[in-house]
């Protein structure tokens, strides 16, 4: 998908501004903020199937731990790391 084509997708108004773990590294980053079922998530990763945008990894925020920012707006901080599963070591 080029980049003409993702600036003609829909895109969520609220970003999450988050430290982020992946393996031993933990970085801040920006996401979109989702509510699925009244609970935060962060999209960590969207793909595109069949024109349609579709989250590929996210992540659970701990709605206590997020805070409105005063700007921009539809900005919000989280207190917490969050992780990315494509890195979280799989059990045996």
């Amino acid at each position: 998908m080029g980049d003409d084509d993702r600036r003609n997708l829909p895109r969520f108004q609220l970003k999450v501004i988050h430290k982020h773990r992946v393996g031993n590294h933990t970085l801040r980053r920006v996401s979109e903020l989702v509510y699925v079922r009244g609970l935060p998530k962060a999209v960590l990763e969207w793909i595109n199937i069949a024109g349609v945008r579709t989250p590929l990894y996210v992540s659970e925020l701990d709605p206590r731990k997020l805070r409105k920012a005063k700007a921009p707006a539809h900005t919000y901080y989280y207190e917490g790391i969050t992780s990315d599963p494509r890195f979280e070591l799989v059990g045996p």
